[in-house]
């Protein structure tokens, strides 16, 4: 789960993960082609995380590092119910493991790459229209985990466009819940819901829900 920085509040995974598909199921496929079914990428967006249980305790920068390992690894198992999903969901992981780089890490990442060749074949994907939908996920996936943290916050992904050249997407965030993005990728004019994060006081034991809502816009 992710400690806000600026008030006694917390954010589980899955709530990070429903942001991060609320833009998924945005996007504009006009600026960067997704190369993936909607429907299924945005399931896995919103399943990105699905190694942590529905009101998680393993504090984001406190995880010991074989407890972040195990729910890596879990979150990366596939389950079968949808080959897109599945994959979305794996590369998403193998990324994030690929960060680390001590010996049992790298074995890990040996495995995910045996998996990942079976996932692309079983999805029907090839290797590279897999990178480019995963660049989608990353900046899903930091939009939404830099909201998390209720701090300023800015970066840039780099995603494949329409015509094959790169579109550096930038982000920007105040903290405050508004989310600036240049170039525009998304559909709608703003992109705006809410977020549900509970008083940390006494999470999970007591669940004293914390509505927060969000603001998409162009930078």
């Amino acid at each position: 789960m992710f400690r806000s920085r600026r008030r006694p509040v917390v954010f589980p995974q899955l709530e990070h993960a429903r942001l991060a598909a609320a833009i998924a199921i945005a996007w504009d496929d006009r600026v960067a082609p997704l190369p993936l079914p909607l429907e299924s990428f945005v399931a896995g967006v919103a399943l990105h995380d699905r190694g942590y249980g529905e009101h998680d305790d393993d504090e984001i920068g406190a995880v010991p590092a074989d407890r972040w390992l195990e729910i890596q690894r879990q979150g990366f198992t596939p389950l079968g119910d949808d080959a897109v999903v599945d994959l979305v969901v794996a590369m998403h992981v193998r990324r994030l493991v690929s960060h680390r780089g001590d010996d049992r890490t790298r074995a890990t990442l040996a495995e995910m790459d045996e998996t990942l060749v079976a996932l692309r074949e079983d999805a029907g994907v090839s290797e590279e229209d897999a990178a480019d939908a995963d660049r989608i996920t990353d900046l899903c996936d930091r939009v939404a985990f830099d909201f998390c943290l209720e701090q300023p916050a800015s970066g840039v992904v780099v995603v494949s466009g329409r015509d094959g050249e790169s579109i550096a997407l930038g982000y920007e965030l105040d903290g405050q819940g508004n989310v600036a993005l240049d170039p525009w990728p998304l559909r709608p004019h703003p992109v705006a819901g809410i977020v549900l994060g509970y008083a940390a006081e006494g999470y999970p034991g007591r669940l004293e829900p914390v509505v927060t809502p969000f603001s998409l816009v162009p930078g």
